[in-house]
């Protein structure tokens, strides 16, 4: 066999003419290798997909056939079983949570990554869709890749002038870890390769296309990548390979929660769509309840049949399409019909209920369910209840927020090797490109300004008022630059000023009705001496509209008897 590598710097190019009819050529053992969890998990993975996404082919394998029951009866029952998709509905709720709070992109990123913002996918999706799209994927996986690719660059990175001839830019696409194979880590705990299969279909020409699937392998490396398929006679091929010297692999891997783990991370699902598939075989057997409850059995003694073939067509008609006999001790004993405990419909109900109040629960989010019943409008929650909630899906939220953070960082930082920028996604605060709320609270914007007025008013400790206008500069401006920010902590020194230095040292604090700063301008005294009403205030020369005070009726004077 002849060499298939030849080394070029730190890139392995492989030769395409190479032979691959041979068992032990490298590129069929390169596509038939898997990373050590990958079986191990590959069920899981498989199972929490189906859950989530549901249908009619998620019962046929997982509604189970109970002890006794026959297969016909088994078979209609799975084909009239339902289920509510709380699996789905959890990771939803938590994606719409997470996402309910602005996600900050600072205005100082370079212009391939804001125009990569307003296209991130290769059919036009932005970050936010993206970043959407990341954060449920990776609740019910645990953990997903995002390539970050750009279509029209075969050799090295893109130039920017490149860029703006060719109208080209950078995109992201999600691989699920059935998707990702085999992957290794270098010291560093940076991706060194990864090899990721890819469906692809024979559709380019509606007439001669076959329009079948079939699978091909991408390899990449930190300088370059490969691209493998099958054959027809079943012979692995390299069909492509270009070099991309980024120095680095230009995929993230993705976690729902931020993990030391090597291969893979926990999943959202893990417990829950266990528990989800537990509700759903309970609704199925208490469905065979009600159905035997509404066409209840009917049993009979053999003496009241007779021997007429036409009198037991009728009585089975009668049994609906179901009849049982027995042998009785001779006295007569009518036919009659026998149905189910109903108590055991009840027990399957509170069952069931508790089971969906732990879904919930677990996540903190059994506020979106009453007490009982999900379908009446009451909650009956208590408020420590909520208190306890609130605090466990904000830690849930805070920590796949940060997880979220890391992610779009990283993916900035491809952008920018791609378009051939550099930029330090991993810097402190002032200078990080993409910032996550680090707080989930109920509490908004408006609600900060409404409580810092009511500190104001009651004259709160200035200590405690310049902690609450902190909050709030977090929340208008989470990306302040750092020389913006010390002067904004210097000024906050000094603040808030007493009303002696409002009156003294303020030239523009005015309002419609009122001059603070000259109170002698307008000045005008009632008949009593003692006004301190403004005139002029609204532009006009007098103040007509004012009542004089001793002419008000109902005026109180030493006259009043």
């Amino acid at each position: 066999m002849t060499n298939n590598f030849e080394r070029a710097g730190s890139v392995t190019y492989i030769d395409p003419q190479a032979t691959t009819t041979n068992e032990n050529n490298p590129y069929k053992r390169l596509i038939s290798r898997r990373h050590p969890q990958y079986e191990e998990r590959l069920i899981d993975w498989n199972f929490f997909e189906d859950t989530y996404h549901g249908g009619r082919k998620w019962f046929e394998d997982n509604i189970f056939k109970y002890i006794k029951e026959g297969t016909k009866d088994f078979e209609d029952r799975q084909e009239r079983a339902y289920r509510f998709n709380h699996s789905r509905e959890v990771v939803d709720l938590v994606t719409k949570y997470l996402f309910k709070q602005n996600v900050d992109r600072s205005e100082d990123a370079p212009e391939c990554v804001k125009h990569f913002w307003k296209k991130s996918t290769k059919f036009g999706a932005d970050i936010n869709d993206l970043a959407k799209q990341i954060a449920k994927n990776s609740s019910i996986y645990g953990r997903i890749g995002i390539v970050i690719d750009n279509e029209s660059v075969t050799e090295g990175v893109l130039s920017k002038a490149d860029e703006r001839k060719n109208e080209v830019h950078p995109y992201a696409y999600i691989v699920t870890p059935q998707q990702m194979l085999d992957y290794s880590f270098d010291n560093t705990g940076e991706l060194r390769w990864i090899l990721i299969r890819e469906a692809v279909r024979d559709d380019d020409d509606p007439f001669k296309s076959s329009g079948e699937e079939s699978f091909q392998y991408r390899l990449w490396t930190k300088e370059a990548w490969m691209l493998f398929s099958t054959n027809k006679r079943g012979a692995v091929e390299l069909i492509d390979q270009g070099s991309h010297n980024l120095g680095m692999v230009p995929v993230v891997l993705a976690d729902n929660l931020l993990s030391d783990e090597e291969y893979g991370s926990p999943s959202m699902l893990n417990d829950i769509a266990f528990l989800d598939r537990a509700t759903a075989n309970y609704l199925s057997n208490l469905d065979a309840i009600i159905q035997d409850q509404t066409f209840s059995q009917l049993i009979m003694p053999t003496s009241a049949i007779g021997a007429d073939q036409e009198a037991q067509d009728k009585l089975i008609e009668m049994g609906t399409k179901r009849i049982f006999t027995y042998v009785t001790d001779g006295s007569s004993k009518a036919p009659e019909y026998i149905s189910p405990d109903p108590k055991q419909a009840q027990l399957i109900l509170e069952v069931v209920n508790r089971i969906v109040s732990e879904i919930y629960h677990t996540v903190g989010l059994s506020s979106e369910r009453t007490n009982k019943d999900n379908a009446v409008s009451k909650d009956n929650s208590s408020g420590v209840a909520k208190a306890y909630d609130f605090e466990r899906v904000n830690a849930l939220l805070t920590a796949k927020a940060d997880s979220l953070e890391v992610i779009e960082n990283k993916i900035v930082k491809i952008v920018t090797l791609w378009c051939g920028e550099k930029v330090d996604s991993e810097a402190s605060d002032h200078k990080r490109i993409v910032c996550y709320p680090d707080n989930f609270d109920t509490r908004g914007l408006y609600d900060e300004f409404d409580i810092a007025s009511r500190l104001m008013l009651i004259d709160a400790p200035d200590t405690l008022r310049r902690e609450q206008m902190r909050s709030l500069i977090t929340k208008l401006f989470p990306l302040l630059k750092k020389e913006v920010r010390n002067k904004i902590e210097s000024e906050l020194k000094e603040w808030p000023l007493s009303v002696e230095d409002l009156m003294n040292n303020s030239p523009t604090l005015r309002t419609a009705s009122n001059n603070l700063r000259d109170p002698t301008h307008t000045i005008y005294k009632t008949q009593s001496g003692r006004g301190d009403a403004t005139r002029d205030a609204d532009g006009s020369a007098i103040d007509e509209k004012r009542p004089i005070a001793n002419r008000r009726q109902g005026q109180v004077t030493k006259d009043t008897e």
